[in-house]
């Protein structure tokens, strides 16, 4: 497995990449799984289940991509984490519900390094908070082989999340690590998030 930290990129440069790395993976499948990790300058993503309902004011000057992942509207921007796995599942025995637990588990025991109590919800995909949604999973498999990924907020702007209604869900807001231990160092978080990859993965 290989950890490739791309930095901050526009989100059609990261997904032109994701998909040159997951055509690699259909031509050889027991080539290297590579795992993509990146901030995004500020994106709108709509998953399959997205619906109209779900923009409530999307600022003309922001890109909005609808993609094949799983899941509904998504914000990335600066201050949030995203990791992109381009993983072949068979390879590593792994259902498509096991390898979403995985990319979960990942991000819990991350914020928990932190003092943060992340946990699951039955009802939703993703790690919440008592203070709300902090850690989002939409992903693809096609072919056996995973793409799109996790993204986690440390100390995004979180108002680019009120012009939306975040993953379809009404009733939980959104949060920051930072909205629990105040500044928080990305790249200090990055390390043990990838610590966390390497174990899990």
């Amino acid at each position: 497995m290989k950890i490739l930290d791309i930095g901050k990129t526009n989100y059609e440069d990261a997904l032109k990449l994701q998909k040159s790395l997951f055509d690699q993976k259909v031509k050889d499948p027991c080539s290297e799984d590579i795992i993509l990790i990146t901030e995004h300058y500020p994106v709108y993503t709509l998953g399959k289940t997205s619906k109209e309902e779900h923009i409530i004011n999307i600022p003309e000057n922001i890109p909005v991509y609808k993609i094949e992942r799983g899941g509904s509207i998504t914000f990335h921007g600066e201050g949030q984490i995203v990791v992109y796995p381009v993983v072949h599942l068979k390879g590593k025995k792994r259902s498509v519900r096991n390898f979403i637990w995985t990319l979960e588990e990942i991000m819990i025991r991350t914020v928990q390094e932190f003092g943060i109590n992340g946990f699951r919800l039955d009802r939703y995909r993703g790690v919440f908070t008592p203070k709300g949604k902090i850690g989002f999973v939409g992903i693809k498999v096609s072919r056996s082989i995973s793409y799109h990924g996790i993204s986690l907020n440390v100390n995004v702007d979180k108002i680019f999340f009120r012009k939306i209604v975040p993953c379809g869900i009404k009733d939980i807001p959104v949060c920051n690590m930072s909205d629990f231990v105040g500044d928080v160092d990305l790249e200090n978080v990055k390390q043990i998030l990838i610590k966390n990859i390497k174990q899990l993965l």
